[in-house]
């Protein structure tokens, strides 16, 4: 695995340059946070874009859904994918309209996918991308998935080979007139309190400690 990025024509950042980076550990590490990936592919000669539920296993990044997905399958029939997600940290609140900004964490990742098409390989990514989001503690505990059932899935593998992130984590705010509030407001997704339906009540049992992995 790289610790760099190569820069390319495409993820060389020419405004606000020094907010690139091409460090593969902050790159992965944006995606591992991020709870959606905007998924964009050219479909016969117009952009599509779609929201998707991402995972990274080492320097692939998974995204899954419907076989008969529109978007998945032109990124299988060899349509060339970008992949963003991004994080806000805070709202940066100046003393001067123009000045206000953003603090956030963002990654891009251009690429072409491969579909999984082996069953015991798509097993395996899959429940990775399930732990991912609530867990390992839940697949020792729940009935395995029903023969046949992946079947109906398409896995496609985008490579992390052309990566670039933006992290914008400081924002002048003290430019300005006398007697104006300045500073930052944080943004966090924040998960609340697990809520039981009514027959976990009855059963009394207690969630996951790791249910929110992401969190």
């Amino acid at each position: 695995m790289v610790d760099q990025y190569p820069r390319t024509t495409r993820t060389t950042m020419r405004r606000r340059a020094k907010r690139a980076t091409y460090d593969a550990e902050t790159i992965h590490a944006i995606f591992d946070e991020a709870l959606i990936a905007s998924v964009a592919v050219a479909i016969d000669g117009a952009p599509h874009v779609q929201p998707m539920i991402h995972a990274r296993i080492g320097s692939d990044l998974i995204l899954h859904g419907l076989a008969t997905n529109r978007l998945l399958n032109a990124i299988a029939n060899g349509a060339e994918a970008c992949i963003n997600v991004m994080i806000i940290d805070a709202m940066a609140v100046c003393r001067r309209i123009e000045d206000h900004s953003m603090l956030y964490r963002s990654a891009t990742v251009y690429g072409r996918g491969r579909t999984v098409e082996d069953e015991a390989e798509k097993q395996a990514i899959m429940t990775h991308v399930f732990e991912s989001l609530v867990g390992k503690s839940r697949t020792a505990v729940l009935p395995p998935l029903p023969d046949g059932y992946l079947g109906g899935t398409m896995i496609v593998v985008v490579p992390i080979d052309e990566a670039v992130g933006k992290v914008n984590s400081s924002v002048s705010t003290e430019t300005g007139p006398d007697g104006v509030w300045s500073g930052f407001v944080p943004v966090k997704v924040a998960y609340g309190e697990p809520r039981p339906d009514d027959r976990t009540v009855g059963e009394g049992l207690a969630p996951p400690s790791d249910l929110t992995p992401r969190g």
